[in-house]
């Protein structure tokens, strides 16, 4: 590899490929696999999960014939 890591945020980054690519390839047991995506979610930034409100107001959307 040629690449160079020049600060903190790229090599975590390559540390949590790592780790990914790992364990796509079945290295952890089960509750190691728990432990390092908890740790993980630490430092990724959250995804937010749609909540039921959001669910609903875009189901009515869809119901709502459109007008001519």
């Amino acid at each position: 590899m040629s690449q160079e890591i020049e600060n903190q945020q790229q090599a975590l980054n390559v540390l949590v490929q790592a780790v990914q690519v790992a364990q796509k390839r079945g290295v952890y047991s089960l509750d190691e696999a728990g432990l390092i995506a908890q740790a993980v979610a630490v430092f990724a930034p959250a995804e937010e999960e749609p909540t039921q409100e959001d669910f609903s107001s875009e189901v009515e959307q869809e119901d709502v014939p459109e007008e001519s």
